[in-house]
């Protein structure tokens, strides 16, 4: 442990003190995968990655904005919660987007996420590591209402910091 301490140090996140309310676009992507490493050593990095996600959505709806953010779903829906998510994540973040449309024939939808435009050719913007968004999104869906829910990664291009996810709820 005192090593991923160190590690998070590096990052710019301290253990020991306060969070800040913001920290640059590149600390998250990069905090992400090294405690998906470091915590979850015995998974391949996918599987860690998406344990992560799913944990930190957990734990998220136990805090206040998650209990709230889940009722809301439960009230409205799993469909419009998807329908929703961009404003969601805006209210959790200010630097990620999602776009959502219908994926055609096959039925689902296709969810992508990308950078918010101020964000869209920072030289140091990170894509977030994608199974840990489908770890985080499976939960939140499959506890707001669709327990069936599944997030099937369809594309992901780490220069562009675009995820894109094919939803079955």
């Amino acid at each position: 442990m005192p090593l991923t301490l160190k590690a998070l140090e590096r990052q710019g996140v301290f253990a020991s003190r306060p969070l800040y309310a913001a920290y640059p676009c590149s600390v998250w992507p990069a905090t992400i995968r090294m405690l998906a490493g470091t915590t979850l050593p015995h998974l391949e990095r996918d599987e860690a990655e998406y344990a992560l996600g799913h944990a930190f959505a957990a734990r998220f709806i136990q805090a206040r904005m998650g209990t709230v953010l889940q009722g809301f779903a439960q009230v409205v829906g799993t469909e419009q919660m998807l329908l929703r998510l961009s404003r969601t994540l805006r209210s959790t973040n200010n630097f990620l987007d999602v776009s959502v449309r219908p994926h055609g024939d096959e039925g689902g939808w296709e969810l992508r996420l990308h950078p918010v435009l101020e964000f869209t050719h920072h030289p140091r913007r990170l894509a977030d590591p994608p199974h840990f968004a489908r770890g985080l999104l499976t939960y939140a869906f499959q506890h707001g209402g669709a327990p069936t829910a599944r997030l099937t990664l369809a594309d992901h291009d780490e220069g562009r910091a675009l995820t894109t996810f094919h939803v079955g709820l």
